[in-house]
């Protein structure tokens, strides 16, 4: 028996060099044909009003497949002129994208009667920035609608006139693509031979594909987390202030702290979201009201270290801003790490340290190794990354 077994191969196959999904919205007068408007006047001088009008737009598939043709009535053209800038230290391309689309458009009066159809052409455009390395042209570069609404804004009575206006919603993905060659591990095909080898009478010269964009794809986070608290008072911690904000810190049991946290949503960085709140109890009697609310406004990649059987830990580094509720104590940006720790039979627990952008220490609530956050408040997770799969 001829065995069919796994080796290396070379395929030829389409390579993603970016893929950027965006919307864009569009707000667009229509005026009326004559037949049309002569058919809304006769029936605002029978007084068969309100009038009513609906839009209808193509079903453009949504996602997939992902190689479904265009409808003529909602186009996505890339324009063939491309311009090139050096962006962020790389050569990068600036491509517009034109959207043309024919929604249909019925008027009815009172009575449910069709008065007029008609289609008008909105044309809508948008510029991008891609990576399409050179000698890519308009031709590497891919729009596709991914999902289109309609709806209308008119005035019921048609007097003075219907001013009639249509708003698209246009959800589109750019692709930039190009043929490569890839060495993979395959089984055999057949036939061949036909081996008489042919010498060549000139040498070619090396060849290279373009450089990938080092911004595509993005890094997969190596773990996950989602914090969403009630209000709580750690036991046996206090929050502590530099002399710069406050002249006292918060004791235990004279504050409560509110953290709502999602870090790396589908594992990829992008959308994560920090808040954290903390009320001091004794206001009014105290001296100063110290409440604040810490929202992150740059979150950096997390790193994830867990203990088999006892403890996953997250600490997440970024910069930010602190809201103090005392009206004599001015907004301050920050830099933070913040630390969540996911136990295995305890519950869980956070902590923060807030500096300034100098590094000092600025606030710090050392709540980590204390048990105080029920389990189903914080999660933390492994994400499965490449790494993981191949060894």
């Amino acid at each position: 028996m001829t065995p069919n077994n796994v080796q290396e191969e070379c395929i030829r196959v389409p390579k993603v060099y970016d893929w950027v999904f965006d919307a864009i919205s569009t707000d667009t007068g229509i005026a009326l044909s004559e037949d049309c408007e002569a058919a809304v006047a006769a029936a605002v001088a029978a007084g068969r009003t309100p009038l009513d009008v609906t839009c209808e737009v193509p079903d453009v598939g949504g996602f997939f497949p992902l190689d479904q043709p265009q409808d003529p009535n909602a186009l996505c053209t890339v324009s063939s002129r491309i311009e090139r800038r050096v962006i962020n230290g790389q050569e990068l391309a600036i491509v517009k994208v034109i959207f043309t689309i024919r929604p249909l458009i019925n008027i009815f009066d009172s009575e449910g009667t069709l008065l007029c159809s008609f289609r008008p052409t909105i044309s809508e455009s948008r510029r991008l920035v891609v990576c399409a390395p050179e000698p890519f042209t308009s031709d590497n570069v891919f729009c596709r609608i991914i999902a289109l609404s309609c709806d209308t804004n008119f005035i019921e009575t048609g007097v003075p006139d219907l001013g009639l206006q249509v708003m698209l919603d246009i959800c589109f993905e750019i692709q930039v693509e190009a043929d490569v060659k890839l060495e993979v591990l395959a089984k055999f095909c057949f036939p061949r031979p036909n081996d008489i080898v042919i010498p060549p009478s000139a040498v070619c010269p090396e060849f290279e594909f373009p450089a990938q964009c080092d911004f595509f794809p993005r890094d997969n986070c190596d773990c996950q987390a989602f914090v969403d608290t009630d209000p709580l008072s750690p036991p046996g911690v206090a929050i502590t202030f530099s002399a710069i904000l406050f002249p006292t810190d918060l004791d235990a049991g004279s504050f409560t702290t509110e953290l709502n946290a999602e870090i790396c949503d589908n594992c990829n960085l992008t959308g994560s979201t920090i808040e954290w709140i903390v009320e001091d109890l004794l206001v009014p009697t105290g001296t100063a009201d110290q409440s604040f609310t810490f929202t992150a406004t740059e979150i950096g990649m997390p790193t994830c270290t867990t203990i088999p059987g006892v403890a996953t830990t997250m600490v997440v580094t970024g910069s930010g801003t602190v809201a103090f509720a005392d009206p004599g104590v001015a907004d301050r940006p920050v830099l933070f790490t913040m630390t969540l720790v996911e136990n295995a039979a305890l519950l869980d627990s956070y902590a923060f340290v807030l500096t300034d952008l100098a590094a000092a220490p600025l606030i710090t609530f050392a709540g980590a190794g204390v048990a105080f956050v029920p389990d189903e408040d914080l999660v933390v997770q492994d994400c499965l990354t490449f790494p993981n799969i191949i060894g």
